[in-house]
């Protein structure tokens, strides 16, 4: 039998343990470093964390700011170094209520969020917190404005009622050519009362833009029966739409709805201004030799990878002549970003879905010519910093290809492939993130 002595014993270890357990789980998360990296397509900011936890950020106008919501924290990270290129005038630090904390970036300009992702521990590397940003217009800043990123459920706090109650002391003591930042981990005011709840917000969909080569006054090829590559090309823009947006994965805009001409460096222009995650341009090639048949896709390049498709690229990069538009005073905005996508892996991105589709289209059996991936310097395709592929789905001057896509049944078939395409080439991109 236990006397009283032992039982006592044992309630003081019990009591012991309870009190060491709770120690260790209510553990403060803390903050060991915030750095700012300057890449020729973004900004990344990094924040190394003690442990591993769930975040939401976002950003926000009148001033623009990026904010970022954590469990509640403690700041070890001291001053922060602004590297010349980011635009960041400040950064503030507070609580927002007994179990979260707000981690807020004021910016001089508007910026986009384009990912964010956090990175276990690996070897000396420990957890970590990675958003990439960049600057944009102010009409894609409110295009983005409201997509969110992170699992944090917040939803007791809403995000613009307290945006302004992180507190900073002299704001003004930050100017050019001031590179380092130290902010001030002030409490938020309380809430008077408690705030509407908030639904958590979903992750941001990739953008996927789809060109319809052609339109309004440029018929593009026109086929056997008169067919003509513009109605082509919009028809399956919009089926591969509708497949699209019925996955739920996506948002898609198109370049154009309708019969209407939009000149060659606008549709490129109108990825970059929604900050399209991919952009795809249809067509329906024609040439002298009517037995040749098949889909095939291609990529930019400054040297074309055979005469046929350098004659294909002139044709199409013409195409703004019929609508009194010169493309010859371009050639030094051209070469300029030829070289900037030497620097970048869009490029390289842009052929790695170009493989996936050659594969897809192979495997749902539908005609391909030889040589499937291509390479051309096609207008459409010189988005710098834009995953872009153009498609020819077949050619006009050969008849089963004209019969096949001015059939909806053969344009589902087409558009189903696809959209299997961009969903594996989407899977991977989560995929590298995350690892």
């Amino acid at each position: 039998m236990l006397t009283l002595s032992h039982k006592l014993f044992i309630l003081a270890v019990f009591l012991c343990l309870i009190g060491c357990l709770s120690s260790h789980k209510a553990q403060a998360l803390t903050i060991d470093s915030v750095r700012f990296g300057v890449h020729p397509d973004k900004v990344r900011m990094v924040v190394e964390l003690d442990q591993s936890a769930d975040f939401k950020a976002f950003v926000l106008e009148n001033p623009y700011r990026l904010v970022v919501d954590l469990p509640r924290y403690d700041w070890k990270a001291g001053q922060v170094s602004k590297p010349k290129g980011t635009a960041i005038r400040d950064i503030r630090t507070g609580t927002l209520n007994n179990t979260m904390s707000r981690l807020v970036i004021d910016m001089a300009s508007p910026i986009a969020i384009q990912s964010a992702f956090l990175l276990a521990k690996a070897g000396a590397n420990p957890d970590r917190l990675v958003i990439d940003f960049k600057s944009v217009s102010v009409n894609a800043f409110n295009d983005s404005k409201s997509n969110h990123y992170g699992a944090l459920d917040n939803n007791m706090i809403t995000d613009t009622q307290q945006a302004n109650n992180i507190i900073i002391d002299a704001p003004e003591r930050i100017v050019a050519p001031s590179t380092i930042i130290t902010p001030t981990h002030k409490p938020a005011h309380s809430l008077a009362s408690k705030p509407t709840p908030v639904a958590k917000s979903p992750i941001r969909k990739p953008l996927i833009v789809i060109d319809a080569g052609h339109g309004g006054p440029d018929p593009g090829s026109i086929g056997q029966n008169n067919v003509f590559e513009k109605k082509v090309t919009l028809a399956a823009a919009l089926e591969l739409k509708e497949q699209l947006e019925k996955t739920g994965r996506y948002r898609v805009h198109l370049t154009r709805n309708n019969d209407t001409f939009i000149k060659l460096h606008q549709r490129v222009n109108i990825a970059r201004s929604k900050e399209a995650d991919m952009f795809i341009s249809l067509h329906a090639d024609s040439i002298a030799d009517s037995s040749v048949r098949g889909a095939s896709i291609y990529t930019l390049s400054n040297k074309a990878s055979d005469a046929q498709t350098a004659k294909l690229a002139a044709r199409e990069n013409r195409a703004d002549l019929i609508a009194g538009i010169d493309l010859s005073h371009e050639d030094k905005e051209v070469s300029d970003i030829l070289l900037d996508l030497a620097m970048r892996d869009t490029m390289n991105q842009s052929k790695f879905f170009a493989n996936i589709v050659v594969d897809t289209l192979k495997n749902n059996n539908i005609p391909i010519l030889g040589r499937t991936h291509r390479y051309a310097g096609f207008a459409v395709l010189k988005a710098p910093d834009i995953p872009s592929v153009l498609i020819e789905m077949g050619f006009m001057s050969n008849k089963k290809d004209v019969d096949l896509l001015s059939t909806p049944a053969y344009r589902r078939k087409m558009a189903s492939a696809l959209t299997q395409s961009i969903d594996q080439y989407f899977s991977k991109v989560e995929k590298n993130q995350n690892g």
